[in-house]
């Protein structure tokens, strides 16, 4: 919605901040899915041994 904004306004689509900036892909979301679940994991282990 904000870029159609600035379409109509007559300025830049994306500043330098917002161009540098990426998508979360697929290999970032594996990677903290993946350390969410071990370390839920971890914690399920160590609470079932007390």
């Amino acid at each position: 919605m904000l870029m159609v904004w600035r379409r109509m306004l007559g300025r830049e689509e994306l500043t330098p901040v917002e161009a540098r900036q990426g998508f979360l892909d697929r290999p970032v979301l594996v990677v903290l899915l993946v350390s969410v679940a071990a370390i839920s994991i971890l914690f399920g282990v160590l609470l079932l041994r007390v």
